[in-house]
């Protein structure tokens, strides 16, 4: 079966590598002919070339927006719809000519809910359409759509199925979109990691938190709770925030940090080599409100870590509280998870082991394949 991926963006961050390592398994295990589309070169184009899976540069255009303004968002709507559907008709021109594209593709399979540029692509070629759903785009981004909500409704009603990332997610959607056809499959996450015993002796404990600076993702709650800490005596601990942003939030970040003195706060900025990092580190943190599911969180959990999550989206689904880390509803409760496992640090081993073993079982990329292959053949049949 020929799939046609289709994402926003070129680098390796959670939904490209979540749709690469499923490309990869659907290509090598399933046998499927997947081919991706891609805005422009960059680490998710090399990867998927060097796996011998073809890549198609072609710009697309989100359908959605972070709204700030009536008067900002006007026009970027005015300008990105009209960009999205030129967009949409130069992909319908090269899929239909056969001398470029080969044969047309059986399936459209759109990456993300931000992206509407599938299921008007599918709607003109009249094939099948599956949209995975990754994202609480407004709770969590306050982002808007360019579309009028009928016809955002019929889009996501024409697809041939949703999968949702979570079952906080597929209730949110399914809230908004009665009609909709929405299937929970959690994410599948690659890798096998040696668990390296953790000396603690000697250094402080060290807490991890990977991800975009953004501000729903809440570092800012994290520099509060070591505030906290400090003021309370506990400052034998160190955090680490790895990950870009944009400018004036990194600034805000690093400025809060500096005023409250915070030494034990390291900003790595964007680091390619996280496995290597996540072998150095004890705890894993997880501070974004409407998390869709969490890579990252899975992620920390591989690598023997107890994870402290917010109490929000699809956390409560990945973490087990006091099993394998905890969750918090505030800061009193962060803060107290933090010096729990700086109290306690026998508790690391025996949580990050509990979770190491709850993430090979219930959120591998083998496991998170075979589902997606599953659903799509189906369909198939019932198409047929």
């Amino acid at each position: 079966m020929k799939i046609l991926f289709i994402t926003h963006y070129d680098n390796m961050y959670g939904a490209n590598k979540s749709l690469f390592h499923l490309a990869v398994l659907l290509k090598t295990k399933y046998g499927e002919e997947p081919v991706v589309v891609v805005p422009s070169e960059g680490g998710m184009a090399e990867q998927l070339s060097e796996a011998g899976i073809r890549v198609i540069f072609h710009p697309v255009t989100q359908w959605q927006a972070v709204y700030s303004t009536p008067i900002r968002f006007l026009v970027k709507k005015v300008r990105r719809r009209k960009r999205l559907i030129q967009e949409v008709d130069s992909l319908y021109r090269m899929l239909c000519n056969e001398t470029v594209f080969g044969r047309k593709p059986d399936l459209i399979y759109s990456n993300s809910s931000v992206i509407g540029t599938g299921a008007m692509l599918a709607e003109k070629l009249k094939c099948r359409h599956i949209w995975h759903i990754r994202e609480f785009s407004w709770e969590h981004f306050h982002m808007r759509y360019f579309f009028q909500k009928k016809r955002v409704c019929e889009l996501y009603e024409q697809a041939e199925c949703l999968v949702a990332i979570s079952d906080a997610l597929k209730e949110n959607f399914q809230q908004r979109y009665p009609d909709a056809k929405i299937r929970r499959i959690y994410n599948g996450v690659s890798g096998e990691y040696s668990i390296n015993k953790r000396n603690q002796e000697g250094r402080p404990l060290r807490f991890c938190c990977i991800g975009y600076l953004f501000p729903m993702k809440h570092q800012e709650d994290i520099i509060e709770a070591c505030e906290y800490l400090n003021r309370e005596g506990y400052t034998e601990y160190e955090v680490y925030l790895v990950g870009d942003g944009r400018e004036a939030y990194r600034e805000r970040l690093q400025r809060k940090i500096r005023q409250a003195g915070l030494s034990q706060i390291k900003m790595t900025g964007y680091r390619a080599d996280v496995h290597d990092l996540l072998n150095t580190m004890d705890v894993g943190l997880i501070a974004s409100e409407y998390e869709g599911f969490g890579l990252v969180t899975v992620e920390y959990m591989l690598h023997g870590m107890p994870v402290i999550g917010r109490n929000s989206g699809g956390t409560p689904e990945i973490i087990k509280d006091q099993v394998t880390g905890y969750l918090y509803n505030d800061m009193l409760e962060l803060v107290n998870a933090m010096k729990c496992l700086m109290q306690h640090p026998e508790k690391i081993e025996q949580m990050g082991m509990a979770g190491a073993e709850r993430a090979r079982k219930c959120f591998s990329e083998e496991r998170n394949a075979e589902e997606i292959a599953c659903l799509i053949h189906e369909n198939h049949k019932n198409v047929g």
